[in-house]
């Protein structure tokens, strides 16, 4: 029981912030290379890290990874504030 409410809460976290972070940021910190998949798409043909390229050259990232970049982008952030403080 507390395993799956963990689970469920981590792919909360994973989802609410990780994705939406990544779906921000990734585009403009790429100077718009790289675009975030939409989490309802049926897109396919992702290489093994979650990206494939679009015919007008962009990059394009799946959703769940997409996620762990946001979250890695989150651990970083506070890393960063706990080490100044």
């Amino acid at each position: 029981m507390i395993g799956t409410v963990a689970i469920a809460v981590f792919e909360i976290v994973l989802l609410a912030f990780g994705y939406t972070t990544a779906r921000i940021l990734l585009p403009t910190l790429t100077f718009k290379k790289v675009k975030v998949d939409a989490l309802s798409s049926s897109e396919a043909g992702f290489n093994w890290l979650g990206f494939k390229r679009l015919s007008d050259g962009v990059l394009l990232c799946d959703a769940n990874s997409a996620g762990w970049i946001g979250v890695i982008i989150w651990v970083f952030v506070l890393v960063v504030i706990v080490s100044l403080v």
